[in-house]
């Protein structure tokens, strides 16, 4: 899903905030080749990732199934920082897809500390959090939507939703084609 205005000024503001505690935070800057992981799934988090150039994409695997890709990110994006509570685990893989990617690398105790000290920064990365499942729960509710127009035999509401999910994610112009496929079958089983 493409940013919005309002969420790109929110990158802008929280990239500020973190570059003005660069000092406080012992940053490293990183340049991962092309295909790289640069978070895997299930590890540790032991620091969040600044996309200051380039672009990745978040994908997640279930036992059993493919990898499906969850996001893309760009500059401004913030990785990893979902594992930075809870159980310090990371819930995706993150992998490199463009030429020249560069990274800032932040350790988990500094941006920890940091938000315990910075209000602005806190709510920053609360707004950014709570933005990207805003962005997943409209995801699934097309899915949904797209299941019932297909169960309803209603190509009127499907249309649209099918469009929708084809300009999002390679995973859902994947899940597209397949509601596309099964309003096609239930079209023939009619």
């Amino acid at each position: 899903m493409p940013a919005t205005p309002e969420l790109s000024s929110w990158r802008q503001r929280l990239q500020l905030l973190l570059e003005s505690h660069i000092d406080h935070l012992k940053a490293q800057r990183l340049m991962p080749p092309l295909h790289s992981v640069v978070i895997e799934q299930g590890s540790q988090a032991n620091c969040i990732l600044l996309v200051c150039q380039g672009h990745l994409v978040v994908e997640h695997q279930r036992p059993g199934h493919p990898m499906r890709t969850l996001a893309e990110v760009g500059p401004g994006d913030l990785l990893g920082e979902m594992a930075l509570f809870g159980a310090g685990e990371h819930s995706a893989r993150v992998r490199v897809v463009s030429e020249v990617t560069e990274l800032l690398s932040i350790e988990r105790t500094a941006v920890l500390e940091a938000l315990m000290f910075d209000a602005d920064l806190t709510a920053e990365l609360l707004h950014m959090s709570s933005d990207r499942c805003r962005q997943s729960n409209k995801l699934i509710g097309l899915l949904l939507d797209g299941l019932e127009a297909c169960a309803a035999n209603d190509s009127k509401t499907l249309a649209p939703i099918v469009e929708q999910l084809k300009g999002s994610t390679e995973s859902m112009a994947r899940a597209a084609e397949l509601l596309n496929c099964l309003r096609a079958s239930t079209d023939q089983s009619c």
